[in-house]
């Protein structure tokens, strides 16, 4: 057991009380206590609600100031007491006590499986001991000999797999085309770039990092994070940056990928492995609109996720081609500095408020994490619980619900309701922007983007909010269908990314020859979104299926494709396999199971329009799954559904 240190001053730690969250300081203080005391009818915080009329969840517990106050000094006491006369770290709260202790704290009844799954995002439990011990059995007190990973990609889920690669004593390397770790957050450097997604939740589980400066933050402190898990587990001097993958293919006779590459200097060289995993992610390479007339444009022109740095914008007209996430992210700030700029849309997006997006997390609060005991596992829990699945039920649709077209239920249909009347109070005088803002689709039909003053920004007199296809780019503006010619001097495309090429542009080629994308064509599918017939020893990670749409972390998805990864490897290793392949008829029974879940969801929708979808209406891109049920699918692996040799 561990020593309970609690260092600064009464100051400190009374100032750390005062921010932390008084349910959440209950669950600390059962834990240290041991008892149930602070589990009394009297302390029961009130349900975590949206208030009616109201889009924020209160988790304040609902407390009176006499009984916070009450609560905080019993805390104050009990803190210093363990301060001043030493004390040791209680042991992780068994299955059924997490569950009595989160049902008390949340005011809800929750499954086993969500508090199974709580532990270990808590690292109450450590997840890795499952497959540590499947792998110890395998290598029966030896090490692993013979066996090589090559890991494409040093964004979040090249980290998490190095991480884990190295815990397991698998010799790996990682390919890293940029000469800087973090993936997305490397690549996209445009105004107010940030995460969507609570940071305390946005982290791995194993690396929570108490010390966020925002509830939100935004590119530089999350690329810091991954550049000090890189150095913090020591895997930098494994990653081979400004390397790029030009092709790989699967040699059948030593069972080994064939992995090209082109190196800084431009030259080309082969390595071998016996697993890659693909770790490229989905937003890496920018989807540029092939517009006529584009080469003749006199001014510049970027995507958003290479923004340009040396074009200054000030006094310049702008054009942004796009209303998704980095749209609404960036246009504040392009407008602050533009003398006008004209948004083309093709179509509204559902744009929620948050009240938390610019806050800055209190200084007592970063206190508490740092060096209250326990208080960031319990603090970590409680927003999984607010953050994860609390919309699922928004997002089946409804057998008995007579409006199919404009919402998936009743349910859904108030969403819309609250959502609708969030635009029209923030667009102001500008009621006539309504029918432009409102989308037609369901809520959850696209993922909800977080405000940052789009609609006062739209609003605004310097701004024009354009729903008219583009027909053509002239040397000095755009061409709407209308016929209209937008005079501007910069033209910014944020206008996503080629999701669902994936891995692509690397020429994947399997064991009978065929390449993936002659596979997929516009088709892309996996098994649990990793695994493809033909294909063997390659985990594609973040891959066909698996986005979230509903809310969640994707690191959390990461980390649960990465633990049933490490069981296959542990599977390899133990059977003493060349090839672990998942079969043709498993790998089709998963998706059509996928294809058929994802037609009763928002996503799925018939009204839907976007790149989550092929050509034929499938939903290629995003999870069926609630992010319960992904980590279940995903917690054990499947010996017997596996060819393996």
């Amino acid at each position: 057991m561990s020593e309970i240190q609690i260092p600064g001053n009464d100051h400190d730690l009374h100032t750390a009380l005062l921010d932390a969250n008084i349910p959440t300081l209950l669950m600390v203080m059962t834990q240290l206590a041991g008892d149930n005391r602070w589990m009394a009818a009297r302390y029961q915080p009130a349900p975590i609600l949206v208030p009616e009329g109201s889009l924020f969840p209160d988790d304040s517990g609902g407390y009176s100031d006499e009984l916070a106050e009450e609560i905080r000094s019993a805390a104050f006491d009990m803190l210093i007491e363990l301060r001043d006369q030493g004390g040791v770290l209680p042991p992780a709260p068994s299955l059924e006590r997490m569950r009595q202790m989160m049902e008390f704290s949340t005011a809800e009844p929750l499954e086993d499986e969500f508090c199974a799954m709580l532990l270990e995002e808590t690292n109450f439990v450590d997840r890795d001991d499952q497959w540590r011990a499947q792998m110890d059995r395998a290598l029966q007190g030896g090490q692993v000999e013979g066996f090589n990973v090559l890991v494409v990609g040093a964004g979040m889920s090249g980290i998490c797999t190095a991480v884990k690669l190295k815990d397991a004593g698998i010799p790996f390397t990682i390919l890293e085309k940029n000469e800087a770790v973090g993936g997305t957050w490397y690549e996209n450097s445009y105004p107010d770039c940030g995460v969507d997604t609570p940071n305390h939740f946005y982290s791995f589980s194993f690396e929570r990092n108490p010390n966020w400066s925002g509830y939100f933050s935004k590119r530089d402190e999350l690329r810091a994070y991954f550049e000090d898990c890189t150095d913090k587990f020591g895997i930098r001097d494994a990653i081979q940056f400004n390397t790029e993958v030009q092709s790989m293919h699967f040699d059948a006779d030593s069972k080994q990928w064939q992995v090209l590459v082109q190196r800084p200097d431009g030259t080309a060289e082969t390595l071998t492995a016996n697993v890659v995993v693909s770790a490229v992610g989905q937003l890496n390479r920018p989807n540029i609109p092939d517009f006529a007339g584009l080469d003749q444009f006199e001014g510049e022109h970027f995507h958003s996720a290479r923004w340009r740095h040396d074009v200054d914008l000030e006094g310049k007209r702008v054009a942004v081609i796009g209303t998704g996430c980095s749209a609404v992210q960036l246009l504040p700030k392009t407008a602050a500095k533009a003398a006008h700029v004209t948004v083309f849309q093709r179509s509204p997006h559902w744009i929620s408020p948050n009240k938390d997006y610019y806050r800055p997390v209190e200084k007592g609060l970063i206190w508490a994490l740092n060096h209250i005991p326990c208080y960031a596992e319990w603090h970590r829990a409680r927003m999984i619980f607010s953050a994860m699945d609390r919309n699922w039920p928004a997002v089946s649709a409804d057998p008995n619900w007579d409006q199919p077209q404009r919402a998936m239920s009743e349910l859904n249909d108030g969403l819309r309701e609250a959502l609708t009347a969030y635009i029209s109070e923030h667009l102001g005088d500008r009621q006539d922007l309504m029918p432009q803002c409102v989308p037609e689709f369901p809520v959850f039909g696209k993922r909800l983007i977080i405000d940052n003053n789009w609609y006062e920004t739209v609003s605004s007199d310097n701004v024009d909010l354009v729903s008219d296809e583009i027909v053509a780019v002239t040397p000095t503006g755009i061409e709407t269908a209308d016929g209209t010619l937008i005079e501007v001097d910069v033209i910014i495309y944020a206008t996503g990314f080629n999701t669902n090429k994936f891995l692509w542009p690397m020429e994947v080629t399997g064991r009978t020859g065929t390449t993936l994308s002659d596979r997929w064509g516009d088709y892309p599918r996996a098994y649990k979104g990793m695994l493809v017939p033909d294909y063997p020893n390659l985990f594609s990670l973040y891959g066909p299926n698996t986005n979230i749409v509903h809310g969640g972390s994707i690191i959390y998805s990461i980390e649960c494709q990465v633990h049933y990864m490490m069981q296959c490897l542990a599977l390899m290793i133990g059977r003493q396999a060349g090839v672990l392949e998942i079969p043709e008829a498993i790998n089709d029974e998963y998706n059509d199971e996928v294809q058929a879940i994802s037609q009763q969801l928002a996503w799925g929708h018939s009204g839907v329009q976007s790149w989550y979808k092929n050509s034929d209406g499938k939903v290629v891109n995003n999870s069926p799954f609630s992010n319960l049920e992904f980590w279940q699918r995903t917690h054990d692996v499947e010996p017997n559904r596996y060819q393996l040799s």
